[in-house]
């Protein structure tokens, strides 16, 4: 499906997909066993902060994960209506010799999505991806759920902004995932409010700490909620 679409202006939403079939890629599922998370990290970060350091290196983790899958998926439905099915058996990484994920492919055929202004109908296979993927980096790092609501909700945000620069596509939709407090079914939305702008000093600000400050030479993330 991707040979068709970013053409232009969109070109840089793809580059995180792994487009060389050849190119050898983890499935979700497996990516995300512990034992498999473990040796990744290790070989990332080594012994001096894995394990000793894993929540704060998971939530790095999940940073990397969010950035290369949610602008594709984004792009792709807001510009062309049509989406890959996102089932975590349904996606896969490529890793890097490092061990960080250096991009995305999703394994299964394109479908169209139901063009529809509503946020939760139009990236709901999005939206039960993410959980999915927090529910178990939640459990591998021992991270609180909003540390990683927070993340993809940045990166997200950031997918729209850029978007929005490029294109006079509608972001309504998009837009929604970050500004309804509620879920159709009356549950908390997890991505309201993830970002916001600071009137005084005049900032943009994540939710929730990315706990990146916990590593010196991490250091603290730009934005932020800790800092005053």
């Amino acid at each position: 499906m991707s040979a068709g679409l970013f053409a232009g202006a969109l070109a840089p939403f793809a580059q995180t997909l792994v487009v060389d079939e050849q190119r050898a890629v983890i499935a979700v599922p497996e990516l995300l066993q512990p034992v498999t998370l473990d040796r990744l990290l290790l070989r990332v970060y080594g012994p001096e902060l894995m394990p000793e350091k894993r929540p704060v290196l998971v939530s790095q983790f999940a940073k990397y994960y969010f950035m290369q899958f949610i602008a594709p998926v984004v792009v792709a439905s807001l510009v062309d209506d049509v989406s890959w099915p996102l089932g975590l058996d349904e996606v896969a990484f490529a890793v890097s010799e490092r061990g960080l994920l250096d991009g995305v492919r999703f394994l299964g055929d394109s479908f169209s999505v139901v063009p529809s202004s509503d946020p939760f109908m139009r990236f709901g296979p999005l939206v039960a991806h993410v959980q999915s993927v927090i529910d178990a980096l939640s459990a591998y790092g021992g991270v609180g759920a909003s540390v990683f609501w927070s993340s993809a909700g940045d990166y997200l945000e950031t997918c729209l902004r850029r978007l929005e620069a490029v294109s006079d596509v509608s972001l309504e939709s998009g837009y929604g995932l970050l500004r309804e407090h509620l879920q159709p079914d009356g549950r908390r939305n997890p991505l309201f409010n993830t970002i916001t702008y600071i009137e005084r000093p005049p900032r943009r600000q994540r939710r929730s700490c990315c706990l990146s400050y916990q590593v010196e030479w991490v250091g603290r993330c730009e934005h932020c909620p800790l800092q005053g």
